[in-house]
């Protein structure tokens, strides 16, 4: 993607962000009602949730980065993967540090290394700031090469985390939202949550497109870097 495509999309994508994050933030402080046996902090769902999945967004984009890096090697691909892997990190913090506030309030205790949900997530961090770290330590298409080997060697952490819940008993909640019968919660809450998505996803966006296109400012290369690299 060009410098100047860049550009035109971060005002819009920022103005719909902080519109919808402020949405979020009249429904979830002030409209949302209590829970009946949580009380008001059903409202850390509004945090915890959008920033889950949106941390998942940003991996699989890292991922697809990886890939499409390796196959054509240009390094617009590289860039995407790595402004993606950094939004992921500081999404997947919120996540840690949102369940484990949740679990504190819900369930009377901020860690369970016997649950599998909750120690994948925490490898899934430690494999992202990893990610960043190697960064940091490489140059070149070396740095890139191998970013992007280590993207892919995420995946199936991401993909059994996700489906912790379902295949192995903890004291992770069962989502409230995919579920075969119907959703565990009533329709202010799944309002809220729908509304936290909306707002996580399109910040997502808006980070990333700025991220790479300073990226892209710093390297210098503009529309050149799509040209393949030798």
């Amino acid at each position: 993607m060009s410098e100047p495509t860049l550009e035109r999309l971060v005002k819009p994508l920022g103005i719909v962000a902080l519109a919808l994050a402020a949405a979020t933030l009249v429904v979830g402080l002030g409209l949302s009602p209590n829970e009946r046996s949580l009380g008001s902090s059903i409202r850390i769902l509004y945090v915890h949730v959008g920033a889950a999945w949106v941390a998942y967004l940003s991996y699989a984009v890292m991922a697809v980065g990886a890939v499409a890096y390796l196959r054509w090697r240009k390094p617009a691909w590289d860039r995407l993967a790595a402004a993606s892997a950094e939004l992921g990190v500081v999404l997947m913090t919120l996540t840690l540090a949102t369940g484990m506030l949740w679990a504190k309030v819900a369930q009377g205790w901020w860690w369970q290394w016997s649950d599998l949900r909750l120690t994948l997530t925490l490898l899934l961090w430690f494999m992202s700031v990893a990610y960043l770290v190697l960064r940091r330590a490489v140059e070149g298409d070396l740095r890139a090469v191998l970013s992007a080997v280590l993207a892919l060697i995420t995946l199936p952490a991401i993909v059994l985390n996700h489906f912790a819940t379902l295949l192995f008993r903890g004291y992770h909640p069962d989502t409230i939202i995919a579920r075969p019968d119907a959703a565990a919660a009533d329709a202010p809450f799944l309002g809220g949550v729908a509304l936290s998505l909306a707002a996580y996803t399109v910040l997502y966006a808006w980070l990333l497109v700025a991220r790479i296109g300073l990226e892209v400012q710093r390297a210098g290369t503009g529309d050149d870097d799509d040209r393949p690299q030798g």
